[in-house]
Protein backbone atom coordinates (compact mmCIF):
# COMPACT_ATOMS: atom_id res chain seq x y z
CA UNK A 1 0.00 0.00 0.00
CA UNK A 2 1.26 3.46 -1.06
CA UNK A 3 -0.43 5.50 1.54
CA UNK A 4 -0.62 5.89 4.99
CA UNK A 5 -2.46 3.25 6.65
CA UNK A 6 -4.01 5.24 9.42
CA UNK A 7 -5.90 6.57 6.88
CA UNK A 8 -7.63 3.03 6.35
CA UNK A 9 -7.39 2.21 9.85
CA UNK A 10 -10.89 0.43 9.70
CA UNK A 11 -10.28 -2.22 7.25
CA UNK A 12 -7.47 -4.82 6.27
CA UNK A 13 -4.88 -2.64 4.01
CA UNK A 14 -3.30 -6.01 3.17
CA UNK A 15 -6.61 -6.89 1.29
CA UNK A 16 -6.94 -3.71 -0.43
CA UNK A 17 -6.22 -3.68 -4.23
CA UNK A 18 -5.72 -0.40 -5.88
CA UNK A 19 -7.27 -1.42 -8.95
CA UNK A 20 -10.72 -2.55 -7.38
CA UNK A 21 -10.92 -0.65 -4.86
CA UNK A 22 -10.16 2.26 -6.32
CA UNK A 23 -13.30 4.42 -5.54
CA UNK A 24 -13.23 3.50 -1.41
CA UNK A 25 -8.86 4.79 -1.77
CA UNK A 26 -10.04 7.97 -3.60
CA UNK A 27 -12.88 8.96 -0.97
CA UNK A 28 -11.02 8.59 1.60
CA UNK A 29 -8.13 10.19 0.97
CA UNK A 30 -9.86 12.86 -0.79
CA UNK A 31 -12.00 12.57 2.76
CA UNK A 32 -9.38 12.70 5.62
CA UNK A 33 -6.03 12.89 3.80
CA UNK A 34 -3.16 15.35 3.70
CA UNK A 35 -1.87 16.85 0.87
CA UNK A 36 0.93 14.59 0.65
CA UNK A 37 -1.66 12.08 0.60
CA UNK A 38 -3.62 13.32 -1.94
CA UNK A 39 -0.04 14.14 -4.08
CA UNK A 40 0.64 10.25 -3.75
CA UNK A 41 -3.15 9.69 -5.06
CA UNK A 42 -2.56 12.24 -8.07
CA UNK A 43 0.40 10.03 -8.77
CA UNK A 44 -0.73 6.69 -8.67
CA UNK A 45 -4.52 7.00 -10.52
CA UNK A 46 -3.81 9.99 -12.30
CA UNK A 47 -5.84 12.85 -12.05
CA UNK A 48 -8.30 12.24 -14.64
CA UNK A 49 -9.34 9.19 -12.88
CA UNK A 50 -9.26 10.75 -9.82
CA UNK A 51 -11.89 13.25 -11.12
CA UNK A 52 -14.01 10.02 -12.43
CA UNK A 53 -14.37 8.28 -9.08
CA UNK A 54 -14.77 11.91 -7.15
CA UNK A 55 -18.30 12.41 -9.53
CA UNK A 56 -19.35 8.83 -7.96
CA UNK A 57 -19.69 9.92 -3.93
CA UNK A 58 -21.72 8.83 -1.57
CA UNK A 59 -23.65 10.96 0.37
CA UNK A 60 -21.75 12.28 3.72
CA UNK A 61 -18.20 11.96 2.41
CA UNK A 62 -16.86 15.40 2.87
CA UNK A 63 -16.67 18.26 5.57
CA UNK A 64 -17.51 21.73 3.71
CA UNK A 65 -13.93 23.14 3.47
CA UNK A 66 -12.49 19.54 2.60
CA UNK A 67 -14.49 19.65 -0.83
CA UNK A 68 -13.89 23.46 -1.46
CA UNK A 69 -10.38 22.21 -1.64
CA UNK A 70 -11.12 19.52 -4.09
CA UNK A 71 -13.07 21.31 -6.25
CA UNK A 72 -9.64 23.15 -6.61
CA UNK A 73 -7.34 20.47 -7.02
CA UNK A 74 -9.25 18.71 -9.57
CA UNK A 75 -10.30 21.91 -11.06
CA UNK A 76 -14.21 21.49 -10.70
CA UNK A 77 -15.83 24.19 -11.07
CA UNK A 78 -19.84 23.88 -9.96
CA UNK A 79 -20.96 19.92 -8.62
CA UNK A 80 -24.26 19.23 -6.30
CA UNK A 81 -22.98 19.37 -2.76
CA UNK A 82 -26.06 17.53 -1.71
CA UNK A 83 -24.08 14.71 -2.78
CA UNK A 84 -21.25 14.99 -0.83
CA UNK A 85 -21.24 17.03 2.32
CA UNK A 86 -21.59 15.42 6.05
CA UNK A 87 -24.93 16.61 7.60
CA UNK A 88 -23.38 17.84 11.11
CA UNK A 89 -26.55 18.06 12.18
CA UNK A 90 -27.07 14.46 12.07
CA UNK A 91 -25.13 13.53 14.88
CA UNK A 92 -27.03 15.07 17.46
Amino acid sequence: MRFRRSLFWDVNVKKLDLRKDRHFIVHRILSYGTMDDTRELLKVYGKKNVRKEFFEPQPGLYYPNILELCKHILGIKKIDKKKYLKNIYEVL
